[in-house]
């Protein structure tokens, strides 16, 4: 039996087209893989811990002992939801990330998450190189991105950057850091389209992929 983390990043439930998309993989999901578990992780609505002086107090500390050799700090204060988070991820075989654009890039509450879980010696090492070296190796990640425009992959865009993605982009490049191998997109764009029976067909495309995804999954 695996494990499935579904974490959604928007705060529009079923109005919103990402979130649409992400419903009908985890039904087909749920469908074809019987035997699974799938967790549900609502970022407007999970209470994830702040980061704030105590917390990075704590993160500074941890990064002191880890390059003096010894274990981190222990879990405990701000640090524990920290660690609790990051044991969430970890306890995941699959992962799907399911988001919209927001102002060229990401909801901030998909931010805060990764500001969370993105941690020295728990989800990412250094090696005797320099590199980052992941921890979450094994595990695909699907990612289901919305934008009211449409973009094609380039980065920036030759139109002078007024249409630039740093979305997909950015989330590729932490599925990376992170030890993702194995990461695949499903894009839902352009949403804003005036037409609205252009906008129903584009989300039932979304949902057909969607569908289709989940089943391999």
């Amino acid at each position: 039996m695996a494990k499935l983390l579904h974490i959604e990043a928007s705060p529009r439930g079923a109005e919103s087209f990402s979130s649409r998309a992400a419903a009908a993989f985890v039904d087909e999901y749920r469908r074809s893989h019987p035997q699974d578990e799938i967790e549900q992780l609502r970022l407007f609505e999970h209470a994830l811990p702040d980061f704030d002086a105590e917390a990075a107090a704590q993160k500074m500390q941890h990064i002191a002992q880890l390059m003096r050799g010894e274990q981190g700090v222990e879990p405990v204060g701000k640090w524990a939801g920290v660690v609790a988070e990051i044991e969430r991820l970890k306890a995941a075989d699959k992962v799907l990330i399911s988001t919209p654009m927001w102002n060229f890039s990401l909801p901030y509450r998909l931010k805060h998450y990764l500001d969370v879980i993105l941690q020295p010696g728990l989800t990412f090492y250094v090696n005797r190189q320099g590199e980052y070296v992941g921890k979450l190796r094994g595990k695909p990640l699907q990612l289901i991105i919305a934008s009211g425009s449409a973009y094609a992959p380039g980065f920036p865009r030759a139109d002078g950057g007024t249409k630039t993605d740093f979305l997909q982009a950015y989330l590729l490049h932490v599925g990376r850091w992170l030890g993702f191998e194995d990461i695949r997109v499903i894009r839902i764009q352009p949403t804003a389209h005036p037409v609205p029976g252009e906008v129903d067909a584009l989300m039932q495309g979304g949902i057909e992929e969607a569908r289709a995804a989940a089943r391999s999954f």
